[in-house]
């Protein structure tokens, strides 16, 4: 077919636009319609159910570590950080272990418990809630250095990390567990 006027060329188009892009009225005579995008499965209530899991779990979380806390300084109690390297690295590492702990444990639990494709996504919500709040409650009497800027960022990416780390070894293990045969 070769076109020879304009105007056999904007006919054309409008063609191909009408088959690609139909209007309302086309779609209610019941036309067809074959989408250039994929629909989206998953409808919004399963959105917001997956979202209040992992708030909730962040929550929970939050709540478990208190009891663990305890215990936890109780062993590192009188414990000294000299030197730049122990007081502002090492220091919030050793403080912000049981965070950590309970954190990794979120993100194992985000990756069973939501409903989704690919739960991996879903472990970043958490994380990024360990990240944000792992800035906030910090006061300081002098304005702080880069030492206490440092200390404040590795003590709130560190339970971030770890969330992600947690979430990433369970995918991987529920990876391996669905394609492994059964014995049966």
């Amino acid at each position: 077919m070769v076109l020879r006027r304009p105007v056999e060329l904007a006919a054309l188009i409008v063609q191909v636009t009408d088959t690609l892009c139909p209007t309302r009225h086309q779609l209610d005579s019941g036309m067809r319609v074959a989408y250039a995008r994929r629909m989206s499965v998953l409808p919004k209530a399963v959105t917001v159910k997956n979202l209040l899991i992992c708030a909730g779990l962040y929550y929970l979380s939050r709540w478990i570590v208190f009891p663990l806390a305890l215990g936890y300084g109780k062993l590192t109690d009188r414990k000294i950080f000299s030197g730049n390297f122990e007081g502002d690295v090492v220091m919030p590492l050793v403080l912000h272990v049981p965070i950590a702990l309970v954190a990794a444990g979120a993100g194992v639990s985000v990756i069973l418990l939501v409903d989704s494709a690919r739960p991996l996504r879903w472990v970043m919500f958490p994380a990024l809630l360990y990240a944000f709040f792992g800035f906030l409650g910090y006061h300081w009497a002098h304005p702080p250095l880069l030492h206490d800027r440092v200390f404040q960022a590795i003590g709130a990416l560190f339970p971030a990390v770890t969330c992600v780390l947690g979430g990433i070894m369970a995918s991987r293990q529920r990876g391996t567990s669905r394609a492994t045969p059964s014995p049966d």
